[in-house]
Formats: C-alpha cells, sequence, structure tokens
C-alpha cells in the first residue's frame, strides 16, 4: 500500500487555521518565531515556508503559552525542549508555570477542579466530566522593558529611539512601561534591519507606506463593521486580517519586481 503523501500548509493557510484561537497573530509573529528557533517549517524550491501538521501543532502550542501564561519566549523553549513536549500538551494538561510540567487536570471530583474566582464558566460534556469554556476576550500579551531586549536582541538605546519615532508604544503602569506583541515584532524587525545598514531614521518610508496601506483597508473595513451583529464583526476583523496578509504577500512580490534591475546590475 502506497503511503498517503504528507500535507503541507503554506504560511497563509496556517494564519487562517490560527486567528479564530489567535485573533492578535500575523504573518510577522510567525515568521519572528521562526527567526527565533522556535519552529522549522520547511522550504519549496522557490524559498516558500511548508509547514507540517505537527509544526502547526507546535506553533498553537506557543502562542497558547504567550496568551494564557504570559511566558517568556526562553521559558517556552525549555518546555518544546523538554519530555513533556514530544506530543505537546494535551488539552487536559496545566500549563500555568507555577506548575510542575506534565501534570494532568484532577478529576471533576477532586477539590482541585473548581475554579477560582476568575469569572471562568464550566461546561459538563456528554460524557460527564467537566470542561472549561475559555473566555472569548483575549488576554494581550504584555512584556516589559527587560522582556523586550530580551525578545528582540535590540539594546535599550535603539529601543528608545524607536519609542521616540512612534514605532513602539508601550502602556505605562505607574513607572513601568509594558509593550505588546506588535511592539516586540517591530523592534525585532528593526533590529534586524539595522545590523544590514538601515538605520532607524530611514525606517520612516515602512511607517509611511504602512499608514497608507491602513488607508485603503480602512473604508473596506468600515463597510463591513456597519452590519450589526457578532458574525457581522468577525467577519470583519477575518477581512482586515485578510487584507493584512494579501497586502504583505503584494509588497513583497512588487519589492522583488522592482529589485530587479538591482539584481541585474549586480549580474553584468
Amino acid at each position: 500500500m502506497n503511503a498517503v503523501p504528507e500535507h503541507f500548509y503554506t504560511i497563509g493557510e496556517v494564519l487562517a487555521l490560527l486567528l479564530e484561537e489567535f485573533p492578535d497573530v500575523t504573518i510577522s509573529k510567525i515568521r519572528f518565531l521562526e527567526s527565533q528557533g522556535l519552529i522549522t517549517p520547511e522550504r519549496t524550491s522557490a524559498g516558500y515556508r511548508k509547514f507540517t501538521k505537527p509544526e502547526v501543532e507546535r506553533l498553537r502550542f506557543i502562542l497558547r503559552e504567550q496568551k494564557d501564561n504570559f511566558l517568556p519566549l526562553r521559558v517556552i523553549r525549555d518546555r518544546l525542549e523538554s519530555e513533556t513536549s514530544e506530543s505537546l500538551l494535551r488539552p487536559d494538561d496545566v500549563t500555568d508555570p507555577s506548575m510542575p510540567r506534565g501534570v494532568r487536570v484532577p478529576s471533576a471530583g477532586h477539590p482541585a477542579s473548581r475554579r477560582s474566582e476568575s469569572g471562568a464558566a464550566n461546561s459538563h460534556a456528554a460524557d460527564g466530566t467537566v470542561r472549561s469554556r475559555v473566555s472569548s476576550r483575549q488576554r494581550p500579551e504584555r512584556l516589559t522593558k527587560p522582556d523586550m531586549l530580551e525578545a528582540t536582541g535590540v539594546d535599550a538605546a535603539m529601543l528608545a529611539e524607536l519609542e521616540k519615532m512612534r514605532f513602539v508604544r508601550p502602556q505605562m503602569l505607574g513607572n513601568e512601561a509594558f509593550y505588546d506583541a506588535t511592539d516586540r515584532d517591530i523592534a525585532h524587525l528593526a533590529g534586524r534591519l539595522a545590523a544590514l545598514g538601515v538605520t532607524p531614521r530611514t525606517l520612516m518610508a515602512w511607517r509611511l507606506s504602512a499608514e497608507r496601506e491602513a488607508d485603503v483597508f480602512e473604508p473596506i473595513v468600515r463597510i463591513a463593521q456597519s452590519a450589526r451583529g457578532e458574525d457581522e464583526q468577525h467577519d470583519a476583523m477575518k477581512l482586515l486580517d485578510d487584507l493584512i496578509a494579501l497586502g504583505e504577500e503584494l509588497r513583497t512580490a512588487l519589492l522583488r519586481s522592482v529589485t530587479k534591475g538591482i539584481r541585474d546590475n549586480s549580474a553584468g
């Protein structure tokens, strides 16, 4: 019997699979996690990423640990390399960082299975076990300044310059600044560009381009948002995600096109 060929997902398909559970995930974030060595998608002969199903589940695990437990990447990497991560954590595994790895959720009758006063509700499955219903409200990722410096590889001076230019916009809680996942992605990419000779001041061209692109998308999404109802609002956000993903792919293709002259001159 011939083996069934393994199915591969493009990065756009992976994004679509993850968006319902992780509305804030972007193609840039997936690429960032790859740059950190947390995921290693294969490549086609043309250089495009292709993801296996285990790789998608590995990515899902990473995003859950960030969203639910606010774990830094170094801790997530340790968990991925531990003995419990071979098949990743099962749905009823505890991922609270205060608990030992591999701990299972107690049975429904055990006092420890009672929910705390977090407001999360329980539902009863057909087999009588208790399963937690995850709140639809997503907790944003929150990073301190040391977390940002570690995760992105930029130094404090560059981070301060990116803040001054309003590329990253931390929220202040008292005297402490907290950054979100988008701030992290921007700082990481700015750092990598700086290492290749693109100074932070030059990055203003990218910001202006992004603002113009947002101006194109906004009226399209507003029309979709004008429809009433929760489903329609969800569809509007899905539309925005699709526009961003397609815009990124088109921008990449256009950049390859307009830099053909540079390549041709180099070849000559």
